[in-house]
């Protein structure tokens, strides 16, 4: 399956605003988890699609409700109807290739994010679409499964630690893409961590992994930069931004935000410009290696060229040729002839050249 781009067919010929999920279902069953809280108290349960309705959200609390289960249309457009959730909002929200982006009104807020949960059975990373919706007091979280990026978030609201309990839903809105932006960070630390160490394999060896790994880590490179950089944008709109839904109290940490997501920017550039240079070596090495055996087939060659002259003009033309009279002549010249090809596999194997 393409990580890039999913297959539309499912939505063609549809109307916009058709509520058509594209991706894979990765949950078996859809739930909706529940957090409401304040500066003296936190509520926290997993709801049922009928508990849904205009009056959950408590004045005076925040209240988050994280979605799971996009595969599940039904709770989508009940989730969508409940709380006036423009049809194209859900339909973008549905399409796991939609691009990380802000959409805005003076009554809600959205944001397209990816995730790119852990998995220790995949060589490879592969994203998660979440959308956070944001209304007064009031967050929605839209995603496939349950990922454990959140966690802390949790963990800070349960235990009161820190501002999250004293501010309100666009701090926990705030909070959440913090916490996408930095995993972000933690993914191409590792992977940097990994490119870097090639750099000492790639002067001791021109073995074939090394060329798969390079590419491997220019093609991961590829795809957390495709996540990251839209991100740059929604940061510098929401810092921007005169939207009545986010305080002034909090603009000044999306200026943080904003810094986080360049310094993940510049990091995914020099990444890249580092594979990239690496790449080159590795094709030099390699070219070097081949002027090295050619040096040596070159030399042999020159040594044989007179010597295959003189033979050619001369031939075994001559009266007395000795091993012509020997018993085991003709057995003789074939173990010459196979200790001087051993010799030569032993020399081009100590060489590198096999």
């Amino acid at each position: 399956m393409a990580r890039y781009l999913t297959n539309r067919e499912k939505s063609k010929g549809e109307a916009p605003g058709a509520l058509i999920f594209l991706g894979a279902q990765k949950t078996k069953e859809s739930a909706i988890h529940l957090i409401q809280y304040n500066a003296s108290g936190i509520i926290e349960k997993q709801l049922q699609v009928e508990d849904i309705s205009p009056k959950l959200a408590i004045p005076g609390h925040t209240t988050w409700l994280n979605i799971y289960g996009l595969h599940d249309i039904a709770l989508i457009r009940h989730i969508g109807d409940t709380f006036t959730i423009s049809s194209l909002v859900l339909e973008d929200l549905l399409n796991p290739d939609q691009r990380p982006k802000l959409v805005e009104t003076e009554a809600a807020m959205a944001v397209y994010l990816k995730l790119f949960p852990k998995s220790t059975t995949e060589s490879q990373l592969n994203s998660e679409q979440i959308t956070l919706y944001l209304t007064d007091n009031l967050l929605i979280t839209f995603q496939e499964q349950r990922t454990q990026q959140f966690e802390d978030v949790r963990r800070r609201i349960r235990n009161h630690t820190g501002r999250i309990r004293n501010l309100q839903a666009d701090y926990l809105f705030y909070a959440l893409i913090d916490t996408v932006a930095d995993s972000y960070l933690h993914h191409i630390e590792y992977l940097g961590s990994r490119i870097e160490a090639l750099d000492a394999e790639l002067h001791q060896t021109t073995n074939r992994k090394l060329i798969q790994k390079i590419y491997a880590y220019k093609g991961e490179l590829l795809y957390i930069r495709k996540a990251v950089r839209p991100v740059k944008e929604i940061t510098i709109k929401l810092h921007k931004s005169d939207n009545p839904l986010v305080k002034n109290k909090t603009l000044r940490f999306f200026e943080d935000l904003d810094d986080l997501t360049t310094q993940a920017i510049e990091s995914l550039d020099i990444y890249y410009t580092m594979i990239t240079d690496q790449l080159n070596l590795y094709n030099t090495n390699l070219s070097n290696k081949a002027n090295d055996v050619m040096k040596v087939l070159t030399l042999f060659a020159s040594i044989f060229i007179p010597l295959t002259f003189i033979a050619g003009i001369y031939g075994t033309n001559f009266d007395y040729i000795p091993e012509l009279k020997w018993h085991y002549g003709y057995f003789g010249m074939l173990a010459v002839m196979g200790i001087v090809a051993v010799i030569m596999l032993i020399f081009f194997k100590r060489k590198r050249f096999l």
